[in-house]
């Protein structure tokens, strides 16, 4: 029996990436291990949002030249685009690249190589239920900040039709998820494009009748989307966690507009100030960025404390 290992850095949504493509390799016939040594397959799930991720990642493949030639080597995530015959060029040990969700071209590739069969590579991808299991909501963003990367590598907004959802989280629960991690660059645009035009607080209602299901996380938000429904909608139901992952990136103005983040230091406040109103008891936990390219020190001034 072949056996696979799979290396991931970076975000929650390669996590469930490698979730996802662990799931099609098993259906394949293929067995998990913890040792590359002992791997037939190699997949490396990779990440470029900074700097040292990306070196991290380059400097795993370089490791990964020593793999006798049968071994297939595998590559995702972020750092895959559209330009692969350059990374060929700078990797050529790497058998394979494909973008991140994109398990078609890992099919197609161990297709032709004979080392996997059609039917098997045609079924849906069954989902790994663990307590606490990661659901992928959507794909891109289309807020293009001065500093992100994502919209270029995994491309702009691409919601889920909701029933998808609803189907794949009730398939975890009967598996023995008690609680489900919704993921998304902006999960507070969920449903821009959809015919229904559904959005996160729908989503979030559907999910909360669901026999069995204790808990709903979600994360990341946007400040310039969190709607006041939202807010509401997590106030009210009793199975989404009250906690928020809101980042605000910068406290100075000036900042957060070459940032290209689309709210102003007040503005991000006054939300937090309605949430704390309808959600007393709220977890708010955030990111910032230190040391953005001009940025000085009096940037940091009382406005950002």
């Amino acid at each position: 029996m072949p056996h696979y290992h799979i290396w991931t850095i970076g975000c929650q949504m390669n996590k469930a990436d490698s979730e996802n493509i662990a799931a099609f390799l098993e259906q394949c016939g293929y067995t998990s291990t913890s040792k590359i040594d002992n791997a037939d397959m190699v997949v490396l799930n990779s990440c470029v949002v900074r700097q040292s991720a990306e070196s991290k990642v380059a400097n795993k493949i370089d490791a990964l030249r020593r793999l006798d030639a049968d071994k297939v080597l595998a590559v995702t995530g972020c750092i895959v685009d559209a330009k692969v015959d350059g990374l060929q060029n700078r990797f050529p040990r790497v058998d394979v690249f494909f973008g991140p969700q994109d398990v078609g071209r890992l099919s197609e590739y161990l297709q032709g190589r004979g080392l996997i069969g059609a039917s098997a590579a045609t079924q849906n991808l069954p989902v790994k239920a663990k307590v606490s299991s990661l659901i992928n909501i959507m794909q891109g963003c289309n807020n293009f900040c001065s500093y992100c990367i994502v919209p270029y590598r995994r491309g702009r907004e691409v919601s889920r039709p909701m029933a998808d959802i609803v189907g794949e989280v009730e398939s975890v629960v009967e598996r023995g998820a008690r609680e489900v991690v919704l993921l998304g660059q902006n999960v507070d645009s969920y449903g821009h494009g959809l015919t229904e035009n559904p959005t996160l607080a729908d989503l979030l209602e559907e999910l909360n009748r669901i026999d069995g299901l204790a808990r709903i996380r979600f994360l990341t938000s946007h400040p310039k989307d969190m709607s006041d429904r939202l807010i509401e909608t997590i106030a009210r139901l009793d199975k989404v966690c009250e906690n928020i992952s809101l980042p605000f990136q910068a406290g100075d103005d000036g900042i957060l507009e070459a940032m290209r983040r689309g709210y102003t230091n007040v503005q991000y406040r006054r939300l937090v100030e309605r949430i704390r109103r309808a959600v007393p008891d709220v977890a708010l936990s955030t990111d910032v960025i230190v040391g953005f390219p001009g940025r000085a020190e009096n940037n940091m001034s009382s406005r950002a404390k």
